[in-house]
């Protein structure tokens, strides 16, 4: 699932740890400077925008995800090289 979250450049380290405080195995990818997250875990939007919320970051989900580009990692596309 794909969230926005307010002002995560400089804190995707703490938006990070809300989320897997709720949920340890949860896979986040973080896109800092398009303020949006990928979270792949076995929970609901509402659960990780209130986890979110707790942290103090203000997050929705986005209907439209986009694949966040992780170098080397198995989300590369290849569409930027």
């Amino acid at each position: 699932m794909l969230f926005q979250v307010k002002e995560l450049a400089g804190h995707a380290g703490a938006v990070v740890a809300a989320v897997l405080a709720l949920e340890p195995n949860a896979k986040v990818a973080c896109d800092p400077a398009a303020g949006q997250i990928d979270v792949d875990a076995p929970l609901t939007s509402g659960q990780i925008i209130a986890a979110l919320q707790a942290a103090g970051y203000a997050a929705e989900r986005l209907s439209e995800p986009r694949q966040i580009h992780v170098s080397g990692g198995s989300t590369c596309c290849g569409s930027c090289s």
